[in-house]
């Protein structure tokens, strides 16, 4: 079955040298509102630079009310993928991220896989937490949602910072998003499905996220989790100079390797 809705939004970068080496598709998290890849933006530039050919898609464009799980979420994305073409890394971030690890089975085996603060399984604390923010702004309160996603958001012991005043186009669609979007990843276990993955993985995060820490990740042998010092959900950006070499170190021996 395809999915019957509106087109989903998608922002394209062209690689940086002379031809694309690879094509990479990267799945957004739970945003208020599209922001057209700007949330990814040094993992981009890194990526780009290698020589990769990256589309960010509008991962939550693709949900409505009859989606109420992460697996029911993944089937429709199932059939969305032939729709951005052949891709050589899967990426995603947080809910995207989650999603990309849920794919994998229907993906091929010699996928690269970049993630940040992606989870592959839930506990008792995140999902609270996700319930917390999701349940303000199913309320009607908005700004009380967007500060706590702001705050969770934030590392764990520093001093919290103001968030800047959102901007949206359309409060009604963003309180949507974060009602319907992060409840999606309560209850996963994406386990075996990251485990059974052939291809090679890198997932980022920080060891003071508020949200999805190490204990949240599923990784086999051959994969790597990336424990950033100091970070909370956004390390691409908290330790973006660090984030963007493992990310170029990661990208690159993906396709010496695929280029033999």
């Amino acid at each position: 079955m395809t999915f019957p809705g509106p087109p989903v939004p998608a922002a394209v970068f062209a690689p940086k040298t002379a031809a694309a080496r690879a094509r990479a598709l990267v799945l957004a998290p739970v945003l208020p509102q599209w922001d057209e890849g700007a949330f990814f933006a040094p993992v981009v530039r890194a990526l780009t630079g290698a020589g990769v050919h990256v589309t960010v898609v509008d991962t939550l464009a693709a949900w409505d009310e009859d989606i109420t799980s992460l697996a029911a979420f993944t089937d429709r994305w199932r059939t969305l993928l032939p729709r951005f073409g052949p891709f050589d890394l899967l990426c995603g971030n947080a809910l995207g991220g989650a999603l990309a690890q849920a794919l994998l089975p229907a993906v091929d085996p010699a996928t690269g896989v970049l993630l940040v603060s992606a989870p592959a399984v839930a506990d008792a604390l995140l999902e609270s937490r996700l319930t917390e923010i999701a349940d303000a702004a199913r309320a009607g309160r908005l700004a009380e949602s967007l500060a706590l996603l702001h705050h969770y958001v934030l590392p764990e012991g520093i001093p919290e910072q103001a968030p800047a005043d959102a901007v949206l186009a359309d409060p009604a669609d963003a309180a949507r998003r974060l009602a319907g979007g992060l409840p999606l990843l309560c209850g996963i276990d994406s386990t075996d499905a990251v485990t059974g993955h052939p291809g090679p993985l890198l997932n980022v995060v920080g060891d003071r996220s508020r949200l999805v820490a190490a204990r949240h990740t599923a990784a086999a042998p051959h994969h790597h989790v990336q424990v950033m010092p100091g970070c909370g959900m956004r390390p691409h950006t908290e330790s973006a100079p660090e984030v963007s070499a493992a990310v170029a170190d990661f990208t690159g021996a993906f396709l010496r390797e695929r280029e033999l």
